[in-house]
């Protein structure tokens, strides 16, 4: 009912960079990649490879014209793999679009539609209609969703991949399917219309349910990703990898554009949807990491870092010939904690303008997170070119006095402060853990929790404690934590909140697997006279983490500010 899991994975991502532009990675070097993986990170939990990329070669199809390999020259196909990889305790991971048909099986006219045996894979294209016909590519058709037999084949992909095992799914050249626009190379193809690109969409996500990670790839995310947030689980927020390189992950194009990329690198594309992550929500994907290609152990730290606090996957791009000595920048297991635990933080917030109208709404450079037992990560960056201090008063995160703060890449204590504060290096990091003293439970706050159906940020009224407060205001509209019981059982559930008017809120716990904690009730919000007040009560929590949201169904009414909330 409330969300979906929102942690981003750890997984190894093969790329054609060390082979010639357009090739596919040959098989025996995918085999020593998963051999690299098994010995040396998944003790780590990286324990999925996937594909990725130039996929015009792999023409071998079902009879329901599905590809059977990554390659034509490969020997094994995806269920070879996914064994090999299921005995050494990892799993498949595959890059590609359920709206592609190769044009081998549109000529092989003996090929149906699954469960359509009426329907001929031919009958599902229109001539000419290319995935990338604009640029002279005429391998893949994409399926026009509005013929017969459509929505059996886009569905039948997604479950073919599921019987192999295949948990993550990356589906790719989503803008290019939508409107036939790159922003780049301009037209590319045949626009499929909006009403098309979310009927397909949803196909994809009704048939991957619960047991498969659908990653969007490439979408423009009009209207601030209002379809990709309804159907997908993960969304590319800026532009390729490419060559890796400090350029990429901080530099290039700094402003919003209205098609993909709408920001060109992971720093922004992170800042600017932040209203998008967390759980329930979206997972942020900044693209590969290519630890080889930075000039410095600062650059790799930083890299890591940001792509930690902003929730996004750990995805390993670097080859076993091109790793150079730099593991140890995936492997620091106190980094890798945070992961473990859900983290998704969030830039520091000085309005709640867009920034995609205000560059200056949004802090890039000073980032936190709470976790699930109440502690914080908080990280501190230095984009620019010159060494430079940057701090985080301790009073952003709602906490009053000093805390307990550790350097997590130096492993080191850096005692009791009331102000995060480092003197960086260039393009260099401080990735903090930060615990509060917790005399008596814990105390969750707004601003930096998952945000859905439009619930946004907020700082103007007075009296707010931390960096601000999230504002339900309308129907759908919920704020989630994620908390951590000590033990099952029932417990005093604070909530700081500032109302203009009555309104009415339904409250709900869930596991993160969705299985229920505590039913959605109703809870009445009495007018609070212009000022903070408290709404106390009693909630049913599981042990270990708990999903409660706080949502303004169709049967609810009004609007609220919430600051915090507080469990005994």
């Amino acid at each position: 009912m409330f969300t979906r899991s929102g942690v981003g994975p750890l997984y190894w991502n093969i790329y054609g960079w060390s082979f010639p532009h357009n090739a596919a990675i040959p098989e025996d070097e995918w085999k020593a990649n998963i051999d690299w993986l098994a010995r040396d990170l998944a003790p780590h939990g990286y324990t999925m490879a996937c594909t990725d990329g130039w996929i015009e070669g792999s023409s071998r199809t079902t009879e329901h014209g599905y590809v059977t390999s990554y390659n034509d020259a490969w020997t094994h196909d995806w269920a070879y793999w996914a064994g090999y990889l299921a005995r050494r305790g990892m799993e498949l991971g595959v890059y590609y679009n359920p709206l592609w048909v190769h044009k081998a099986a549109v000529a092989h006219r003996s090929k149906t539609v699954t469960g359509r045996p009426d329907v001929k894979i031919a009958d599902l294209v229109a001539d000419g209609d290319f995935f990338a016909s604009g640029i002279g590519g005429d391998t893949l058709y994409w399926v026009d969703v509005t013929r017969p037999g459509a929505k059996e084949y886009v569905q039948g992909y997604v479950h073919y991949f599921k019987k192999l095992g295949v948990r993550y799914l990356r589906v790719d050249f989503l803008s290019w399917y939508e409107d036939g626009r790159d922003a780049n190379l301009g037209s590319v193809g045949r626009p499929h219309g909006r009403a098309n690109y979310n009927k397909a969409l949803a196909w994809m996500s009704e048939a991957a349910g619960q047991e498969m990670e659908l990653s969007l790839v490439m979408p423009h995310l009009y209207q601030h990703a209002e379809v990709e947030i309804r159907h997908g689980d993960m969304v590319r927020v800026d532009a390729d990898a490419d060559r890796g390189g400090w350029d990429r992950l901080s530099g290039g194009r700094q402003n919003w554009q209205c098609l993909w990329p709408n920001w060109f690198n992971p720093f922004a594309g992170f800042t600017g949807y932040a209203d998008r992550s967390g759980r329930g929500q979206l997972i942020l994907d900044g693209d590969f990491l290519r630890l080889n290609t930075f000039a410095s152990d600062d650059e790799r730290r930083t890299c890591i870092s940001l792509m930690t606090i902003a929730g996004s996957p750990l995805a390993v791009a670097d080859t076993h010939a091109d790793i150079a000595g730099h593991t140890w920048a995936y492997t620091n297991d106190e980094v890798l904690a945070l992961n473990r635990q859900g983290l998704v933080g969030k830039p520091y917030f000085h309005n709640a303008t867009s920034y995609a109208d205000d560059p200056a709404a949004r802090d890039t450079e000073r980032w936190a997170g709470q976790l699930p037992d109440g502690s914080w990560a908080v990280t501190l960056f230095n984009r620019s070119d010159e060494p430079a201090t940057r701090e985080l008063p301790l009073t952003a995160l709602g906490i009053r006095g000093a805390a307990q703060v550790r350097d997590l890449w130096a492993h080191r204590d850096l005692g009791r402060l009331d102000t995060v504060r480092a003197n960086l290096p260039a393009h260099g990091c401080l990735l903090a853990k930060v615990t509060p003293d917790r005399p008596s439970g814990s105390r969750y706050q707004a601003a930096f929790a998952a945000w859905g159906g439009g619930a946004a940020f907020g700082n103007t009224l007075p009296g707010h404690e931390a960096m601000g407060y999230a504002c339900i205001a309308g129907e759908e509209q919920s704020v989630t934590f994620v908390v951590k019981a000590p033990r099952a059982g029932t417990y005093r559930l604070d909530m700081r909140y500032h109302a203009s008017q009555a309104a009415r809120l339904t409250l709900g716990v869930e596991r993160p697997d969705r299985t229920v904690v505590t039913p959605p009730r109703s809870l009445a919000f009495r007018p609070t006279s212009g000022r903070w007040a408290t709404l106390s009560g009693r909630v049913r929590l599981a042990r270990g983490e708990n999903l409660l949201t706080l949502i303004r169904m169709g049967d609810g009414s009004g609007s609220i500010a919430l600051n915090y909330i507080d469990l005994g």
